[in-house]
């Protein structure tokens, strides 16, 4: 065969084997992952003994080693999950002597299908450090005021209790220091107390923990590996029994995101308590495989918009159904989507220093619908070496003005992060920017670059230089540009100075429909214009109304020249001519906070 030949089937096959390496690449990520959720880490590694300890170079109020008692510490370590206190010097045998709560109590050697079941869950009790003003579940006396390290807290169901009181209990009282004939109750003072369960029932806590009587972990087949959760039963008590996964990135909030996965672990099973940081959502919503039918996982996801959009995709690639009704505890800026749900603008670890009142709103919250839409850009012929882009949006989808802004502090964000760490500091920068585009003015005339179809309709555009798509009635850190009122849509037969006044539209009488109430899971989005940069701060401020476009379900967008900030759900970047297409994707579960938190 001629040389050439041999070229031309050599460069076949190498395409084959290309083309079939990407299939399989593809077929791999579609792949549904294994259910089996990754233990805690410092939990699954036997020279820990279960623990995982946190550094405190200076304690806030007066603490006492767990371990050796003695005078009051200045700096040690506590441990997340069961708050055991110690000193440096003791560290080594308290990992070494003091067991921490338990992650799981069935034995790995038992069968999924084995009936043998674990009566319960023991109390852990820990020794001394109580919250202030703790109080005997039994006696219903002050705990803990002794200046010493004295009485004992269930790391489970936060009770407290003197170690006298808790001889009541069946079969006796755990160990303590100061057990003893002087300590004995009389039974006429017995009488009148109330009677600890031998047996931990979690508390206020008990429909949401994951008991670890009724959690299998799996043995690690290779060394260093942790274990994995295999699976999980349903308790016999409570009745109704709804788990909470919360689920938060330890760097979010500047760093608040840690402090919050601290809280929770101390008060649920830290298995059920996943950082996204080291547990992708798809891996860690393998709970919701875990869990047995019938039951309900609740996720609870602690960041911004940004990590509540990740895990809403990662239950829509998984196919969860039902799906996972979601709420949220806002962290960071921004947080439209948790101020609409009623969760509020923003929280910090502080307002978690109990967590009564937070899991109180999530028994009480009400399950809602949220939109979904999908924003399908397609680059211009000319556009040959660019590529398409497929996103999800959940909260509002925007050109012009508005992503310019956020795509300058996106920038800012990655050359300098250590100045976008706070709330305040994050404001500053987005005031700056909008501020800074009154006088560059980069998207003006940007009306006249756009063919804007909605729902088969051409709008003529008045003088614009943003466009946003909205899903949800809160844009740009809280403000409500759309309002409540019912007004006339825009006429594509109207001139763009009648468009822009809808006191106007009594020029067409016969294209005078009115907007429907704005709702987040009507199957339908609102389209607003912006005039400039001055016209955002009107907004902001209540002093200007928005410039109502039209309502819809389907929307395209064709930029026929030129570059354009884009952004979808605060992910910025810069859009070459390319034709923007809205189509709905579906629905997602939110739970909906049932006493509103939004004003702030």
């Amino acid at each position: 065969a001629p040389h050439w030949a041999w070229q031309a089937l050599y460069a076949a096959g190498l395409l084959l084997l290309t083309y079939l390496l990407i299939y399989l690449r593809k077929l791999r990520h579609r792949r549904l992952p294994d259910p089996s959720v990754p233990a805690p880490d410092d939990g699954a590694a036997p020279s820990n003994n279960g623990h995982r300890w946190r550094r405190i170079g200076h304690f806030d109020r007066p603490a006492y080693c767990g371990v050796s008692g003695g005078a009051a510490m200045l700096e040690g370590a506590v441990c997340q999950h069961c708050g055991l206190c110690v000193s440096d010097s003791e560290l080594s045998v308290a990992v070494r002597a003091v067991p921490c709560k338990p992650v799981a109590l069935i034995p790995s050697s038992s069968s999924p299908s084995s009936d043998a079941d674990i009566e319960g869950t023991p109390h852990h009790w820990v020794e001394g450090n109580l919250p202030a003003y703790s109080m005997c579940c039994v006696c219903r006396d002050a705990c803990g005021e002794a200046g010493r390290l004295c009485d004992l807290r269930c790391a489970w169901c936060q009770r407290c209790v003197h170690p006298d009181c808790a001889q009541l209990t069946a079969n006796g009282a755990p160990s303590t220091r100061e057990g003893g004939e002087a300590n004995k109750i009389s039974n006429a003072d017995a009488s009148q107390r109330r009677q600890l369960p031998r047996l931990c029932d979690f508390g206020r806590y008990a429909d949401a923990v994951v008991p670890p009587h009724c959690v299998q972990l799996s043995k690690p087949t290779r060394r260093r590996q942790p274990s994995l959760l295999s699976m999980v039963r349903a308790p016999r008590l409570p009745a109704v029994w709804r788990p909470l996964i919360v689920l938060a990135n330890r760097h979010s909030g500047g760093g608040e995101g840690d402090q919050v996965l601290q809280r929770f672990r101390a008060v649920l099973n830290p298995a059920q308590v996943l950082d996204l940081s080291e547990v992708p959502p798809k891996v860690a919503l393998g709970w919701c495989r875990l869990v047995p039918k019938g039951v309900t996982a609740r996720l609870l996801v602690c960041g911004g918009d940004g990590t509540v959009g990740w895990v809403l995709s990662a239950i829509e690639e998984l196919g969860l159904s039902p799906p996972p009704p979601l709420a949220i505890f806002p962290l960071g800026t921004g947080n439209d989507l948790s101020r609409v749900l009623g969760w509020g603008p923003g929280s910090s670890a502080d307002d978690l220093d109990s967590v009564d009142a937070l899991l109180s709103d999530l028994a009480n919250a009400s399950v809602d619908r949220l939109d979904r839409w999908l924003v399908s850009v397609k680059p211009s012929r000319s556009m040959l070496l660019s590529r398409s882009k497929r996103l999800t949006m959940s909260n509002y989808f925007s050109l012009g003005v508005d992503a310019l802004v956020a795509l300058n502090f996106d920038s800012a964000r990655r050359s300098l992060p250590a100045l976008t760490g706070s709330r305040m500091i994050n404001k500053l920068w987005y005031f700056g920017y909008g501020t800074r585009d009154l006088w560059e003015r980069a998207c003006r005339n940007l009306h006249r670059r756009l063919t804007v179809i909605l729902d088969g309709r051409t709008l003529n555009l008045p003088e614009l230089e943003g466009l946003v798509v909205l899903n949800i009635a809160s844009w740009g850190s809280g403000c409500r540009p759309w309002g409540s009122s019912a007004s006339p849509t825009v006429s594509d037969d109207s001139s763009s100075a009648k468009m822009s006044n809808p006191a106007s539209s009594a020029a067409q009488p016969d294209a005078q429909l009115h907007f429907r109430p704005q709702s987040h899971g009507d199957g339908r989005f609102e389209l607003m214009g912006l005039h400039s940069s001055f016209h955002m701060a009107q907004l902001q401020v209540g002093l200007a109304p928005a410039i109502r476009l039209g309502q819809g379900s389907n929307l395209q967008i064709v930029l026929r020249s030129g570059s354009v900030p884009v952004q979808v759900d605060g992910e910025p970047w810069l859009q070459g001519p390319c034709t923007f297409t809205v189509a709905h994707r579906g629905q997602a579960a939110v739970l909906r906070c049932a006493t509103d938190k939004s004003q702030g």
